[in-house]
């Protein structure tokens, strides 16, 4: 860029008539502070009109990553409201009714080993898993939610013994490892849901009131995980396992859709 020199104009440098524009200098000022200042209330507006637009997109992102984004296999979505709630089955102090609702199907661990072809878990970039006995084309996983389930079934087996005074069937280096990965998957979803506190809403009248009881929160739909599992089944069921001389291979042969081996 050229170098510009200033210097201060003495009065003679002046034409006065040639520098003179046309009307009163009062109305050139006028016209010049109008459209500055049309010029800036619209450079505003626009401003404004922007930052609006960014931070409804912002306030609407925390939904449209929790209910629109799927998962990256079987393609859930949390778009299942579901509250916060005090059971009464799961933990009843009847161990028939708590013992049948553990032992419904739907919380089978077995369900959840599932077999995969190659070609699906390369473009999931999934590590290569063991084989599957009916097809060499195919490998054996072991979905995580189910292995959590299957976790929850044998911390509750020990500690039923240990309250009932009966000697412990799992090893404790078992216990820890299914301890560890409950701790493990807690942190990794860290859910940062805020449970309200006190004796308010559905708490109103608890005499120990509960944090966050019936506030609704959106969760993946457990049975939809489970139909996906059922679909890719590796027809898998834990059958005989304190018997060392039991051949595995009879343990595939339980396929959901009745096919046989």
């Amino acid at each position: 860029m050229a170098s510009s020199e200033y210097k201060l104009l003495q009065h003679q440098d002046l034409d006065l008539e040639e520098m003179k524009p046309p009307g009163s200098p009062y109305q050139m000022s006028h016209r010049s502070i109008r459209a500055g200042f049309t010029y800036s209330v619209i450079l505003l507006f626009t401003s404004l009109s922007l930052n609006a637009i960014w931070a409804y997109q912002q306030l609407q992102l925390p939904s449209r990553t929790l209910a629109d984004v799927p998962t990256s296999y079987a393609e859930l979505r949390r778009a299942t409201v579901v509250p916060f709630t005090i059971d009464k089955i799961y933990t009843s102090s009847n161990r028939t009714i708590a013992d049948e609702a553990w032992g419904s199907p739907n919380l089978l661990p077995d369900t959840g080993l599932v077999a995969i072809s190659d070609d699906w878990a390369r473009s999931k970039n999934l590590p290569e898993a063991q084989r599957f006995p009916w097809d060499n084309s195919k490998g054996i996983y072991l979905l995580n939610g189910f292995h959590n389930m299957h976790c929850l079934h044998l911390l509750r087996r020990s500690t039923l013994q240990a309250f009932d005074g009966k000697p412990q069937t799992v090893p404790l280096g078992h216990i820890a490892h299914c301890l560890n990965a409950l701790r493990e998957d807690i942190m990794c979803n860290a859910d940062d849901t805020p449970r309200y506190t006190g004796r308010l809403n559905q708490e109103a009248s608890a005499k120990q009131p509960t944090s966050g009881i019936g506030q609704p929160r959106l969760c993946r739909d457990w049975s939809e995980l489970e139909q996906w599992a059922v679909k890719h089944s590796a027809c898998y069921r834990a059958i005989n396992t304190d018997d060392p001389e039991f051949p595995p291979i009879e343990r595939y042969k339980f396929c959901p859709n009745g096919e046989r081996f």
